[in-house]
């Protein structure tokens, strides 16, 4: 995939999905294969370990095949470590690559590596230049407004970035110390789009309700929805009938129900019956999140550890009256 071509995917789709640690695995990339999503990215892989093809991290690698373009998310902070990573998932077959400079995970931090990349503007441009000059597909960069409040350089280190090679950058509405929560600053990001020539993303706190309002306050060219696609793949539906201007129907509890026990199948096939259930238990409330009693339904998914008691607990869910019940 060239350089082109993917920026012309991502200014008429105008959506990018996340990378999510822990969420967006083999078996949920291929749930969301199905919503046709013009892009799919990996949960974030650690470059040393691609090289040294760990077989956990390999496996985090296998890609889902479909009409949508495969990224791969990289984290590190050694040039030529990334490089040679970069250099084994293109010949894997992803079709871009996205450099993370924005985790806040403290191990994560504590190496160098993620948002305190932003820490240190010219290793994190010579991280992009080294990857972008050892593949021939395009280089993203996923970062946030500065280490901290007390740092906020995304504006003259995204120039930087551009400068090194990247492609498009995604700009997460926070500093590094505020994870989640309210008072995003799209602002900032507009500020980041206004000056530059390549493509800007908007990330944090998007929504359906939300997307079209924070493309025009971002100068956006896209938007990357985060932790709201966890259990609801449904999101990229919405979100691409609000773009295309056409009446979105979301799904009926049936339709629900089918994906939801389809996802923990493909869990249990991908990481074996017992891990993938464990695995499903963080998941399968996500999916229900306005049913009433959802407190019953978190507690009692505790317990469950094969499938068909997958089955049978998602059997437990009702709707009368267009409420959903789960008892």
């Amino acid at each position: 995939m060239n350089k082109t071509d993917f920026v012309t995917i991502l200014s008429k789709k105008q959506l990018f999905l996340p990378p999510l640690s822990g969420f967006t695995d083999y078996p949920y990339r291929t749930i969301l294969s199905r919503f046709s999503p013009p892009f799919i990215i990996t949960e974030m892989v650690n470059a040393k370990a691609v090289i040294m093809k760990n077989r956990k991290t390999m496996e985090m690698l296998k890609i889902v095949k479909g009409e949508h373009k495969n990224g791969v998310q990289l984290l590190g902070n050694d040039p030529f470590e990334m490089a040679q990573a970069a250099e084994k998932v293109h010949s894997m077959g992803f079709d871009y690559i996205d450099i993370n400079m924005g985790c806040t995970v403290k191990k994560v931090i504590s190496k160098g590596q993620g948002v305190a990349l932003m820490k240190n503007e010219q290793l994190a441009c010579d991280i992009v230049e080294s990857v972008s000059n050892s593949v021939d597909i395009p280089v993203t960069v996923k970062m946030r407004l500065g280490y901290c409040d007390q740092t906020r350089n995304v504006i003259s280190l995204s120039k930087k970035l551009e400068g090194s090679g990247a492609v498009a950058l995604t700009i997460h509405g926070r500093t590094g110390e505020k994870k989640f929560g309210p008072n995003l600053e799209y602002a900032t990001i507009s500020q980041v789009a206004r000056s530059l020539s390549i493509p800007v993303v908007a990330n944090g706190g998007i929504t359906p309700m939300n997307a079209l309002t924070v493309l025009k306050k971002t100068d956006a060219i896209a938007v990357m929805p985060g932790r709201s696609i966890i259990g609801n793949p449904w999101v990229i539906t919405e979100i691409r009938c609000l773009f295309e201007q056409i009446p979105y129907l979301g799904p009926t509890l049936e339709q629900k129900k089918k994906v939801v026990l389809d996802h923990g199948s493909l869990l249990c096939d991908f990481y074996g019956e017992r891990s993938g259930i464990v695995h499903f238990r963080k998941i399968l409330p996500r999916y229900f999140e306005t049913c009433q009693n959802l407190r019953g339904l978190k507690h009692d998914v505790t317990s469950i550890n094969i499938l068909s008691e997958v089955e049978t607990l998602i059997d437990r869910i009702h709707e009368t009256a267009g409420i959903i019940f789960y008892h």
